[in-house]
């Protein structure tokens, strides 16, 4: 059972390096462009960049259902956590209707120790609002996928440039602002060869949710054995 969980495990971190590995056959590295794209800021192909905040009275004020408020602690690199995901009422989300998410958004943590990393929200967790640590990066469709733009952005080179942009205030805590985010270069590949590259990313995720699936259910066979033989 542990050597089926640890194959389980290894499959899915192909996966993941398999996402990777086309990313950079079409596209090469955003930092370096070898491939010669053209360049846009990020605020020139976005239609909002922004964050959120605390509701009055901190975790106090969570509720056990509601509306789902996104923290750091949800955001892994190309990962959405639904552990710990906090839930607010519609007295206190209205308060945060600015960053209302939409499906496709991009999020991106921008304060703290999980700075830089990203990922795209996952439609189940919706209506949703972002608190202080964390932006939305909407994108403009008809010139970029948010699939791209967020592996843009978990990109070692671009994780690389994100993390020195967060430290180099000097401050103790690392953050990237608003202004910083809206002035990020970004390489801009045709949109139909994005949109390509979303369509693989689609399938490859439809893979790693069975393996997934299939490393919970090896988990609770494992965990089970465990039990029976020597509690």
């Amino acid at each position: 059972a542990a050597e089926l969980l640890a194959l389980r495990k290894q499959q899915l971190a192909e996966l993941d390096n398999l996402i990777k590995s086309i990313f950079c056959d079409m596209f090469g590295d955003p930092i370096t462009n070898e491939k010669g794209w053209p360049f846009e800021k990020l605020i020139d192909i976005t239609t909002k960049i922004g964050s959120g905040a605390t509701p009055k009275g901190g975790k106090e004020s969570y509720k056990d259902k509601g509306i789902s408020l996104i923290r750091s602690m949800n955001v892994y690199n190309g990962l959405f956590s639904y552990d710990q995901l906090a839930y607010i009422d519609e007295q206190q989300a209205k308060r945060l209707d600015n960053v209302t998410i939409q499906e496709k958004d991009v999020l991106i943590n921008i304060t703290g120790a999980s700075v830089a990393r990203s990922c795209i929200v996952p439609s189940d967790v919706l209506p949703a609002r972002v608190n202080q640590h964390v932006s939305i990066v909407r994108v403009k469709e008809e010139k970029v996928n948010s699939v791209y733009i967020n592996n843009v952005f978990i990109s070692s080179s671009f994780q690389t440039q994100l993390l020195k942009v967060a430290g180099a205030g000097g401050a103790t805590r690392e953050a990237i602002t608003k202004q910083q985010l809206q002035e990020l270069i970004i390489p801009l590949p045709p949109l139909p060869l994005q949109n390509q590259f979303a369509t693989i990313v689609t399938k490859i995720e439809e893979q790693k949710a069975l393996v997934k699936k299939a490393i919970d259910e090896t988990q609770y066979l494992f965990d089970s054995l465990m039990s029976e033989y020597f509690d």
